[in-house]
């Protein structure tokens, strides 16, 4: 059969890189460079650095409000992924940087 030209979804790159995968690495950084921080240190200078990006790039304040919403949601989610791999770990406030997994054999 010939091949059609189908819509398909946009992935995350394609919309600007604000899926996920894309805090979870912000996150992975923020994280790494503090050694100890709290989930609260790290999703105010996320929300502050993509506010940023927003105001630059003319975003509506009400699309805004439900930005910063969804980016402490997604640290959140990326803590606890990042948490689950044993990458980071959680003692009530604190966050504190393990460090990535090494593919040695052992």
């Amino acid at each position: 059969t010939p091949t059609t030209d189908r819509k398909r979804p946009r992935r995350s790159s394609e919309r600007g890189g604000k899926g996920l995968r894309h805090f979870s690495s912000k996150v992975c950084e923020k994280v790494k460079s503090k050694g100890v921080t709290t989930y609260l240190e790290v999703s105010e200078e996320l929300v502050e650095e993509f506010s940023h990006h927003s105001i630059v790039n003319s975003t509506p304040s009400s699309a805004n409000s439900f930005d910063v919403k969804n980016i402490r949601r997604r640290v959140y989610d990326a803590l606890n992924v990042l948490c689950a791999m044993n990458i980071i770990s959680k003692d009530k406030k604190e966050i504190r940087w393990i460090g990535l997994p090494t593919n040695s054999l052992q």
